[in-house]
């Protein structure tokens, strides 16, 4: 694998690491939710081909590794419930409740943004949500300062200022930086 591939790879696995509990499982596996069983399956294949652990070797940076296992690992469970047709529906039932991922059988852990009440704030929240995806923490903050002036003591904006600091202070400032 030449130096550039695995250098896209390691990018891609650092943002999709970044927004893996704000992401559904169709997302992570890059599909739409009217994707046939065939299009979840070549998706699947494709992730599974670019992002297993062992094509990446022991010589990994152990960060990156680790990230490299917790995004290979919730491609799998994707997967697993988008295959399975009974799953599938449990689990388009519970997105539509705000529900993004299914562990334990039907237990699903809430959207983050759920946390936020007010419409605006919600708003602002998502568009940071994509900056830092994106690694620009500079707009990722802007956008989160927007949303405090609504929400100011939101534990869910305070702990994403608390990320978009650290990705400014990492370097990921954004543009010109």
């Amino acid at each position: 694998m030449s130096e550039r591939v695995r250098a896209a790879i390691q990018q891609f696995v650092d943002r999709a690491y970044e927004a893996l509990d704000q992401t559904d499982y169709y997302r992570v596996l890059g599909v739409s939710s009217a994707a046939s069983e065939r299009e979840i399956r070549d998706a699947y294949y494709k992730l599974a081909a670019r992002l297993h652990p062992d094509i990446h070797g022991e010589g990994a940076e152990p960060g990156f590794r680790g990230r490299l296992t917790t995004v290979f690992s919730r491609v799998v469970e994707a997967y697993k419930v988008l295959s399975d047709r009974r799953k599938r529906a449990d689990y388009d039932a519970a997105l539509a409740q705000g529900m993004l991922r299914m562990t334990a059988g039907l237990k699903v852990k809430p959207r983050a943004e759920e946390a936020i009440s007010d419409a605006n704030a919600r708003k602002f929240y998502m568009l940071a949500q994509k900056a830092m995806a994106d690694g620009d923490g500079r707009s990722a903050l802007m956008n989160l300062r927007i949303a405090m002036s609504s929400e100011p003591n939101n534990p869910v904006l305070r702990e994403a200022v608390t990320r978009a600091e650290g990705l400014v202070r990492g370097g990921g400032g954004g543009r010109g930086s």
